[in-house]
């Protein structure tokens, strides 16, 4: 992969543990906030990345599933398409541009055979800017689904020097330590470059679980990984992400994407009081 050059391109440099995008060094230091754009129209998208252009966020991520919602599987990858050009304009150079593609089987909003999963993501990925290079800097993939879709997106995304989150969503429950350390095991074991999964807890003694986790998995010391607890009872991870071994979170530069984010100043304000 080619090392850092330019800082409008991704690097695709995973030395050392430390995945490296934009000058972005996720895996060391404090932990990068990551902020939804979540708009259902083109026009939307670009206000919500004006307000994210200024947030304290390093890291913004296009929900393109929630993109023209009700339009047809052809006329959603038109538009997608033609929005990424100026919406990585309208981000700060220094941001890096991660493109979410979230299935409704993990709480998205799109229902996409993998087929065609695989298919949006990596036209997404071959998709060049003016100079060249591509306009995104990380794709997100579902690594529950087929292990051929799985692979075709990594393979596409490393080839173009991107990095890789591998996630999974667990909307109705907390999954024993074992299991969540199992599955980000499992999604590096795949190529993720990030191995991430989101769960839900319904007790406090869940939250505890997910943190003991994430503890765990960065003890592993094989890359960076981000484990969160999502709602309102599970914002804690959100806030004690370096303290607990996440190299991200999620906030909100207006609309959240996911249930219990909080704000992008105020989660900018408790990583920075909370550090260990």
């Amino acid at each position: 992969m080619r090392p850092t050059e330019d800082a409008a391109r991704a690097d695709g440099d995973r030395s050392g543990g430390v995945v490296r995008v934009r000058g972005i060094e996720l895996g060391a230091g404090l932990p990068e906030i990551i902020v939804p754009l979540t708009g259902a129209d083109e026009r939307s998208v670009l206000a919500q990345a004006e307000r994210a252009r200024t947030a304290p966020a390093r890291i913004i991520e296009w929900r393109a599933d929630l993109l023209a919602p009700s339009a047809p599987a052809a006329e959603h990858r038109e538009r997608m398409l033609g929005a990424l050009p100026a919406l990585r304009e309208a981000l700060a150079p220094e941001q890096a541009l991660l493109l979410t593609v979230r299935t409704a089987a993990e709480g998205g909003g799109r229902d996409l055979p993998d087929t065609d999963l695989a298919e949006l993501l990596c036209a997404g990925i071959a998709l060049r800017g003016a100079d060249g290079g591509p306009l995104v800097d990380l794709v997100d993939v579902e690594t529950a689904r087929a292990p051929e879709t799985v692979g075709a997106v990594i393979r596409a995304a490393h080839d173009a020097g991107l990095a890789v989150v591998g996630s999974f969503h667990d909307f109705g429950a907390t999954p024993p330590q074992e299991d969540i350390l199992a599955t980000l095991r499992a999604q590096r074991d795949l190529g993720a470059d990030v191995a991430k999964i989101a769960v839900t807890p319904r007790t406090a003694e869940d939250v505890l679980v997910l943190l003991a986790a994430s503890l765990e998995a960065a003890r592993d010391g094989a890359g960076p990984h981000l484990a969160i607890s999502m709602g309102s009872l599970g914002a804690v991870s959100r806030v004690a992400a370096e303290v607990f071994g996440s190299c991200a979170t999620f906030a909100t530069a207006g609309e959240a994407s996911a249930p219990g984010q909080l704000g992008a100043d105020e989660v900018s304000r408790m990583l920075a009081a909370l550090r260990p």
